[in-house]
Formats: C-alpha cells, structure tokens, sequence
C-alpha cells in the first residue's frame, strides 16, 4: 500500500510562535537573559521532551537579547545530518566565511568577535563536523552560546540534570550515542511539558473570542503535551471558526497543515507498507488485539515494527495483546490517505478482530454499523442506554440515532432512541436540539397509545418525565415550567412504584419554583424522619434554602439528618449526599471558618473522581466562590475554568448559569478585563434569571466600571442588585457580594453597603467591625489582623493596603505594608511594586478633576471657574460630568455632600472647606 499526501489536503504554512505560546516559560527566559548579561561566555543548554516549545523558548530569548547585542541562529536538520558542515552553512554564507581559505573556526572567531549569542536550535540532529565546531565555540569563551535538545529516551537522549544546575551536556551529532564527548560548563535548563491549565490557557489566548469548551479540551487532548501541535491546532481552529456547540472529532471539520504533519514525533509517511497497513487499519478502526493461535488479530510482525519505529504502543487486557496508535494525532494524519470506500473494509475488519471481546461490544456495535452491517435495533438501544448511564453521551447520540433509524415502525423503540438522543444533547449542552428530541419522543409515544399499539411502557413515561423534568429546571432555568408538565405526564402514569420515582423531583422543582413554601424562610419546617425519597429531597432543598438565606443552624440541622438517610436511597438520588454536603461546607464558610469550609472542599474534590465524578465541577465551583471572596482570585479563575467545562458535562446542583457569571466576575477581578466585557455583552442584566447569577454578574460590571474610573457607580449600582437578591432569599451570597463593594471602593462601599451587611452580621461579624472601622476613619490594621487570622487573607491584604495607603504614621504604614506583603506570599502572589497615588484611594479623581470638584464644592460657577483655570466653560461642565460619573452622583448638588460625606484629603487646601461650607448649604 503507498501513501501519499492527498491533493484535496489544504497545506498552510504556520507562523512562528508569539508571546501567547510562552504561557509558564517567562522565569526560564529572564533567567537565560540576565545569565548572559552576567557572563557574555556562558554556555546555555535548554532541554525538554519534544513539543515542548523549546524553539519559541530560544526565538524568544533571541528577541530579548535586542538589537545590540549580534545574534546568530543555527538549526540541526535531519536532512543535512549526513553533510559535513551542513547545519552551518547557513551562518557560514551569512558571515561571508570560505572554509577553504581561512577554516570554520578561524573565519567563526573574526567574524563573531565578543559579545555575540550563537543560538543553536535541535542540536540533536546536527551533522558530525558542526557538532565539532559548536564545541569548539563554547570551550573558546569568546561567544555565548545557547543550544536546544530534545530529551527522550533512546538513542537521541541527554542525561537531565536539575534546572539551574551548573553541568550542561554538550551537543551530539544526530544518531550518536553514548555520553557527551565535550563536556561544557554552563546554565541547564529544563522545559517540562505544560500542564493542563497553561494548555488551555494557550489556546484560549490564541483563539481570542471565549472558544467552546469542547473545542479547547480536544486541542489539548489531541497535542498530548506538544506545545507546538497545540499551537497548530489552535491556529487552524482560528483560522475557521466552529459552530458554537460543535462536538465529536476536531479533525473531522479541520483541514490539517502541515506544520502538525511536521510536529509529530514520527513521520506515519516513512514507514514501511506492512507498518502503513496496520496504522491505516488502527486509525479506522482503534486498539486492536493482536493475533493469536487462529484468533482473528492485527499482525503481530507488522505491529512488532510499528512500536520499534514509535508510531504504535502494545499492552494487555482480556488475556490478549493489544496494540494502539502512540499518538493522538496520527489517527487523523494517517486518514487522510484512506479512502471513504477502504474505510468500510476496515470497519468490517475490525469488527471481525473484536468478536468476542465482552469489554469493547459498543466499539464492535459501532463498527458494524460504520461498516453497514444491520445490527439488531433493541441491541442499540441497550448499549445506548448503558453509555448514557456511564456519562459517554457521543457514544450514546451515536447509538440512540442509528436505534431510531432502525426501529421501523417499532414506536416505543423509536421513542426510546429519540429518549436517549435527548438526555445526551441536554447534558453536553445542546439544548436546542435536546428540546427538539424531547418533543418528539413525547409526540412518538402519545401518538403510539393513541393507535393503541404496542406503546412505551409505565417505566419509560416515569424516567422520560425525569429527565425532561430535569432539563427544564437545570437547563432552561424553568422549574415553574418543569413541574406543570410533569403533572400533566403523571395522569399517564398509574403505577404507584414509578409515580413514587418521579415524586421526589417533583418536590425539588416546586421548591424550586418557590411553590409550597411559607412565607418566611424561618418557617421552613426540618423534617424529623425520612421515610421517603421525596422526604430527602425535601431535606436537600430545606438545607439549601435554610443555607443562602435563613438559619445557619437550621442548615446544619438538616444537612446532619440527611445525611443520616442519604445512603438508604443512594440509588434513587446517588448525588444525595454531595448536594447535602455541600450546604454543609457553605454553612461553615458563611460561619466563619472559611480555613475549614475550604479545607472539606478541597476533600471532597479529590475525593469525588472515585466517589461521584458528577460531583466534580461542583466543589470546584464552591472553591472558586471561596478563592473569590476569601483568597486568592488567580486560583480562582483556574478553579472557575474548570468548573465550566465539568458543570456543562453535568450539573447536578444547577450550578452552571451561576458558574458562568463568576466567571466573568473572576474574569474581571483578575484583569481580564476584554473576558468579562464579553460574556456581559451577551448576557444582559434583563435576561438573567437567576437571583445568584445576577449578583455575580453585577459583581463582574461593577469590577469592570471601577477599571474604567467609576467606582462610586459601580459600587451604587452593586448595592441595588445586592439588595433584590437578598430579597429572593440570597441573604449571605449577597452579604459577601456587598462586601466586594468595599473592597472596590473603602469609604462609598462602606457607607452603601453597611445596612446588607448589618442584617448578616451574625455570619460576617469580622466584614462588618471592617466597614465600621472604615466610616469612622479608624485604624484599619487591627482588623486586618483578624481577618487573616480568619482565614480571608484576600480582604486582609485590602484593609492593610488601605491603612498603608490612608495613614500619617510612617511606623503604621511599614507594618501595614509589611503584613500585607506576607499576607500576599501565603496567598501564592508575588509581590509587584505599588504606585502612590497623587491624591487619595477613595476616589479616583485626577488632579485637574480635583481642583474643579473642589470649586463646585465651594458653589463657584462653571464660569468663574473657567476664568480661574483659562479653559471654556463648556470644558468646565464635561469634567463636571466625568466627575459625577465617578462619584456616581447625578448633580452639583449631590457633589458638596458627596465629598463632605468623603471627608476627602487632597493636595488643594480648599477642599476641605469647600466641602464643608456646600454641605452646609445645602442641608
């Protein structure tokens, strides 16, 4: 079989790496950088596995180096390896150097001279002779020189010593084994491979606009730790765009370039035929066994050179030897040169080596079907049903719709299949289509029972009515919605048992819905004994509801007897227990022990991959909600990016829209600002339902006006949503919320947010002796104190910052300045220069803005404050207005108070008695 590159193939050319793909790699940079400058002979050898980025890492260093210092960039190629010299022919025609005449080394010395950087990219793959010279430089002392190799087991390996370390091995020619034959001292860095959140993170900067999860996470699946695929990937993803909820194989709709062909570690194309083969057959078909005594297999030779030349990896399952692609990128390389028509044989193939392999039936369903071998269509819906339980939802789509195509003029199959294609979409967030196949399969059984075949049974309408039940409240955010219909779809159902299944729901959504409640949360009563599952879930949201916005102790009370019960019914409700548990964590931390909430979270999200995988995006949303309020907010955007991705996969809290819009308030608390702008463009405060997700979403505004200059608006138009969602029963997530606002603005804060905060004070004593040390201009260090001792070392470092910032007391403001320092190191952070500003924190005003706000102050007209400063008077009136929009006031006649109320210190003596003289005024 020959390979070839297919004509239909796109082939683009890939840009050379810019900052974005440097994510994780700036100390490595500064530190080769400032060694240079330290030592102009040093000898630098970076290594890494391959894909590592360790030529943007030398390109970027090369940039840093600047204009006057002279570099010179050598490349090892594996096709001059065999040339005498041929890797620094290049830099030799560059210098104008005839090694003939003068020699390499003699003619490198006078035209290289002091103080220049060779730069020597893939030193594992140069020839013999450069290998000599680059050797030569580096023992000569007359140049820097700075090499990358690859570092991998085999025959191209270096030996790794710690980073920073002071040996460096030397540059071997390509193919060359055994130890370094010229050892150098020098600076040896290690690269290691980039962890999930830098990859993610890379492709996020690449893609600019916020890309689909699914799209970012089978980027990162597919590059396997290759910065470089990484790069390729995202580029062509880039450079044509994916529908918003595109799924399946990223492949599928990419034209592959060749800069990932070029990337991967071995090139499929070189392979013999027999190897050309079996690859074609395992990118068709997956991990095949191997063949043994009669059975049907792949070929055991032709596998045995594969795994030889790297492009297979062989393991055991099931009593048999398997083998597979070592790399997720050659699947779809190598399918390129494998026709649609060939495919079909493959599938069939394939098919016949998984016979009787129990643990791969779906693969073998699926590639019968590929194929078009007719397979029994009750058969899918069992092996849909069973991926659908196992949260494999492609898997289950797949089989669902072949099961619908199948059923003839079977309706409860066909209703069946429609069922699960529904439940799939709903849960990977396509949830138009998942409202679509709901329709239909409703529409399939009714019209079955109403021509009196043989229809869906009692069980199928009860766990329909679940899901879609389930779909409507934690999805469209429509619980109101949810329990009319199943009302509706229970008249149908009259089997007591499975009348009892879908009962429990049932009471979730009304309480959700606020139907059924009394009319203060006080009243909510705690069930005594648990008798049924609709009993514990009634526990479940007693907890919840008792937990954002009524008794902490009540909370508990319930939390501890649910929890009693959760095991008993762990088969009706297997999230029981996570759900209960989390209303005990939110409890502590709205009690104050913030250190142990945090603690039990970090407990439950290990532990939750082999408890309940389910439960995953849950605790981390809840540690990202702590990092925001209490921590640090950089963990918390990589806690919230998590969260996302897991909680699309499946919401079991009903967490997700929240989970979106603290998003975009980490988003924003952390500087990212153009994120924040975006998800609040699309999300407009009027089409948020969600009383949590609103108060985030509000945070997010809030944090990105005060960006712009305008923390009094901001502050002022938090305190209005603070205040509707403590009304709605958000009492503490909006008590933390209000909080936030004096953390953006001390003083306006403080002042707007005192009653909210007041009516927790039970749950928030320290945040509130905070806010009133603030209005009294008292000394915020003791309570700074406190708050760190707390465990909320995030508002710790803004109350130290602040008395820092606000004191006369040199000997207070170095205390103040140290702790906050500290404070600032536990959290993770490092510490970055603060600027003082000209005139105070609490407003920010400029110094023109300053003298014209004072003027107003002291009731002077626009034009006699024109004349004084020799500026127009309608210039007099747009600062005004500026300054009304940063104060977020709406007069001159707000302004006296405003910054009477302030008591405002600023280097224009006639502030103060402006102030008081127009508050006076107009009293």
């Amino acid at each position: 079989m020959s390979i070839h590159m297919p004509e239909t193939t796109s082939i683009t050319t890939r840009r050379d790496e810019t900052a974005e793909t440097l994510v994780g790699r700036t100390r490595q940079i500064d530190q080769v950088v400032h060694a240079i400058a330290a030592d102009p002979d040093l000898a630098v050898t970076i290594t890494g596995p391959r894909g590592t980025g360790r030529t943007a890492v030398l390109r970027a260093i090369r940039e840093r180096m600047g204009a006057a210092t002279p570099t010179y960039w050598v490349a090892g190629d594996r096709a001059l390896a065999s040339l005498p010299l041929g890797a620094l022919a290049p830099l030799l025609a560059e210098l104008d150097i005839d090694p003939a005449s003068e020699g390499v080394l003699v003619g490198l010395h006078r035209a290289l001279g002091g103080g220049a950087v060779v730069f020597v990219d893939d030193a594992h793959l140069l020839d013999e002779a450069s290998v000599g010279v680059v050797a030569q430089l580096v023992r000569s002392g007359d140049v820097s020189v700075v090499t990358s190799t690859v570092e991998e087991a085999g025959p191209h390996s270096h030996p790794a010593g710690p980073a920073g370390g002071t040996t460096a091995p030397a540059v071997r020619p390509a193919g060359a084994a055994g130890p370094a034959t010229h050892p150098a001292e020098g600076l040896h860095l290690r690269l290691a491979p980039l962890d999930d959140a830098d990859q993610r993170l890379v492709v996020s900067n690449l893609l600019g606009a916020s890309p689909h999860p699914h799209t970012v996470e089978e980027i990162v699946r597919l590059a396997d730790g290759s910065t470089r695929i990484l790069v390729a990937l995202a580029e062509a993803v880039r450079d044509a765009p994916l529908p918003p909820d595109a799924h399946g194989s990223l492949t599928d709709r990419l034209a592959l370039s060749r800069a990932i062909i070029d990337a991967l570690p071995v090139d499929p194309f070189a392979a013999p035929e027999p190897v050309l083969d079996l690859l074609s057959l395992l990118a068709v078909c997956g991990p095949l066994p191997l063949e043994l005594a009669g059975e049907p297999g792949a070929s055991s030779r032709s596998a045995a050179d594969a795994e030889q030349l790297g492009l297979v990896r062989s393991y055991e399952e099931e009593g048999r030897r398997w083998v597979a692609l070592a790399h997720p990128m050659l699947e779809p390389v190598v399918l390129m040169d494998v026709s649609p028509l060939r495919r079909y044989d493959y599938c069939a193939a394939g098919a016949d080596m998984l016979s009787g392999s129990p643990a791969h039936r779906v693969r073998h369903t699926l590639l019968r079907l590929r194929a078009g071998i007719p397979v029994d269509p009750r058969e899918l819906d069992l092996l849909a049903r069973g991926e659908l339980r196992a949260q494999r939802y492609g898997t289950a789509l797949t089989l669902g719709e072949h099961a619908v195509l199948q059923s003839d003029g079977d309706a409860a199959l066909r209703a069946s299949g429609q069922a699960i294609r529904a439940q799939a979409a709903s849960q990977i967030g396509r949830i138009a289509e998942a409202t679509e196949w709901f329709a239909d399969a409703w529409a399939t059984a009714s019209e079955a029972a109403e021509e009196g075949a043989q229809g869906p049974s009692q069980e199928f309408f009860a766990r329909l009515a679940q899901a879609e039940g389930n779909h409507l409240a934690f999805r469209l955010l429509q619980p109101a919605t949810a329990v009319r219909r199943v009302e509706e779809i229970l008249t149908r159902i009259h089997d007591a048992r499975w009348r009892a299944f879908v009962d429990p729901d049932l009471v979730k959504w009304r309480l959700m819905a606020g139907e059924g409640l009394p009319e203060s949360v006080d009243e909510l009563p705690v069930l005594q004994s648990v008798e049924s599952p609709g009993d514990l879930n009634l526990l479940i949201m007693t907890a919840m509801i008792q937990t954002t916005g009524g008794s902490l102790e009540a909370a508990r009370t319930a939390t501890v007897r649910g929890l009693r019960e959760a095991e008993r019914f762990a088969d009706v409700l297997p999230n029981a227990r996570d759900l209960l548990t989390l209303s005990d964590v939110l409890a502590r931390a709205f009690g104050g022990d913030v250190a142990g909430a945090r603690t039990q979270a970090r407990e439950e999200l290990a532990a939750a991959d082999a408890a309940n995988p389910s439960a995953r995006g849950m605790w981390e949303f809840v540690l990202a909600i702590v990092e925001l309020h209490a921590g640090c907010p950089a963990r918390g955007w990589k806690l919230i990016v998590d969260a996302r991705r897991d909680l699309l996969w499946r919401d079991i809290a009903g967490l997700l829209p929240t989970a979106e819009a603290v998003h975009a308030a980490l988003a924003a608390r952390t500087g990212r600002f153009a994120v924040a702008r975006r998800w609040l463009d699309r999300h407009p405060a009027d089409t948020i339902a969600d009383p949590k997700a609103a108060l985030y979403a509000q945070l997010a505004r809030a944090w990105v006006t005060a960006a712009a200059g305008r923390p009094g608006f901001a502050v002022r138009a938090l305190a209005t949503v603070v205040s509707e969602a403590v009304d709605r029963g958000q009492l503490y997530l909006g008590a933390l919320c209000a909080y936030e606002g004096v953390r953006i603005e001390p003083v306006v804060g403080a002042s707007v947010m005192l009653p909210h905060l007041t009516r927790a004070q039970h749950a928030f004593p320290t945040q509130l002796a905070h806010v009133r040390v603030v209005l009294a201009r008292g000394d915020t260090l003791p309570v700074a104190k406190d708050l760190a001792d707390a465990g909320l070392l995030g508002p710790a470092i803004d109350a130290a910052r602040w008395c820092a910032e606000t004191t006369k007391d040199r000997a207070l403001q170095s205390e103040a300045t140290r702790l906050a320092d500290a404070w600032t190191v536990r959290t993770g952070v490092a510490i970055t220069p603060r600027r003082t500003d000209t005139q105070p924190r609490m407003t920010p005003l400029t110094d023109r803005e300053w003298q014209l706000a004072s003027g107003a102050a002291s009731l002077r007209t626009s034009a006699e404050l024109a004349a004084e400063y020799g500026i127009s008077v309608r210039t007099v009136d747009n600062h005004l207005a500026r300054i009304y929009r940063k104060l977020g006031i709406a007069s001159r006649r707000e302004l006296a108070a405003e910054l009477g109320a302030l008591s405002a210190e600023n280097p224009y003596s006639n502030v103060r008695e402006g102030a008081e003289r127009g508050s006076r005024k107009y009293s």
